[in-house]
């Protein structure tokens, strides 16, 4: 008679097969896991810049014939969060308040992203709509200039293109 022994455990080799999947598996899926990490540092990025926008706004609606060449035109001073998680490298304003022509310039950092991102804002008022001056409706529209589109936002998907 042949006397079988019943032990639950796993074999060797079962752990072996069991590791190579998981690996298989984590190594597939690593690559969507860190453009999802850098497009989240993106996105907190991205939340900074509102008040430049809000800058602009103000300036437009103070004076409709202004001309914003740099920041200081329009009182706007970057100032990086007291956090070491600045996602930001450097914020450039500039607006022509006359054509409604208002675009903020971002620069990201420090993200992981290779390379890091440049980001164009600008005020855009829906067509079919006049107004007089800069003021509602208006929304800003968000474009790539530099990067990896994995690395921004869906909204910001749209790659510069030169005239």
């Amino acid at each position: 008679m042949i006397n079988k022994r019943t032990n639950g455990g796993l074999s060797f080799i079962e752990v072996v097969i069991a590791f190579a999947i998981t690996s298989v598996l984590v190594a597939a899926t690593m690559p969507n896991f860190q453009d999802y990490a850098v497009r989240a540092k993106v996105i907190e990025g991205l939340e900074v810049t509102k008040s430049a926008q809000d800058a602009l706004v103000k300036t437009c609606m103070a004076d409709e014939t202004a001309v914003v060449k740099s920041n200081r035109d329009a009182g706007y001073l970057y100032m990086p969060p007291a956090s070491r998680d600045n996602f930001i490298e450097k914020v450039v304003l500039a607006a022509d308040c006359s054509k409604k022509d208002l675009i903020v310039m971002v620069w990201v950092g420090n993200t992981g992203a290779n390379p890091e991102p440049i980001i164009e804002m600008s005020a855009k008022v829906p067509s079919g709509v006049t107004v007089e001056s800069f003021e509602e409706p208006y929304y800003w529209n968000c474009r790539i200039i530099r990067g990896d589109f994995s690395h921004v936002p869906s909204n910001c998907r749209t790659r510069y293109k030169k005239i």
